[in-house]
């Protein structure tokens, strides 16, 4: 399986540029694992991913306004589908961000590129079917860790979002690490203020002296 030249460009060679392609290989390298060529643009104050498609369409990747310079900031997915020489088209394939169609799959990169090979093998491009058909296997093939993560705003109301249990290779695992760290919050002070998700993807919301966090099991991609 070949990958994807990088774009041609002189962007390529910038430090910025490289730096946010850094942080967004977890999402383009899938994509050109199966030979379809992305690239990573800011204008206007937004950065996007675009990615072209064999039926002369582009994706265009993005949170509910632009890209954050972080992958880990990223609150959900919204995803359009939009057409070199036609203006005109404009289709949304995906959308998880607050208030989105698929909201409750929120910033998880698996669950959003599934769905984009899901919608490519509905075009009636062959070849876009296939890159489809492509991308879904390498997801399925890809190995998979699962960790115990929160995000939150500090008492500086700065944001943050970081792991706080190492990787590990199953869910019931990482859903074992998540009750020894929420026991951990409650013995620090913390007060659960809510709560979702059930045994599976366990997700809390805590509070103390004005903090508030959000703590859950979350999957990474690993390729």
């Amino acid at each position: 399986m070949n990958i994807a030249p990088l774009p041609d460009h002189g962007r390529v060679s910038r430090p910025e540029w490289q730096a946010l392609w850094m942080q967004y290989e977890p999402v383009t390298t899938p994509l050109r694992m199966v030979g379809l060529v992305c690239d990573i643009e800011t204008s206007g104050g937004q950065t996007v991913i675009y990615v072209n498609l064999p039926d002369g369409t582009h994706l265009v990747i993005a949170d509910a306004d632009g890209l954050p310079d972080r992958l880990e900031q990223v609150t959900g997915w919204r995803i359009g589908r939009s057409h070199h020489d036609n203006p005109n088209f404009d289709a949304l394939v995906f959308d998880s961000t607050e208030g989105g169609e698929h909201e409750g799959q929120g910033a998880d990169v698996i669950s959003m590129l599934a769905a984009v090979a899901l919608h490519l093998k509905t075009l009636p491009d062959v070849d876009t079917q296939a890159t489809g058909t492509k991308l879904g296997k390498v997801l399925l093939a890809s190995g998979q860790r699962f960790a115990v993560a929160v995000t939150g705003v500090n008492s500086q109301h700065a944001a943050y979002s970081r792991m706080i249990s190492a990787p590990v290779g199953s869910q019931p695992e990482a859903v074992k690490a998540y009750s020894r760290q929420t026991h951990l919050l409650e013995e620090d002070g913390w007060k659960a203020v809510h709560e979702q998700g059930g045994a599976d993807w366990p997700l809390t919301v805590w509070q103390r002296r004005g903090v508030v966090v959000l703590v859950f099991v979350t999957r990474l991609l690993l390729l």
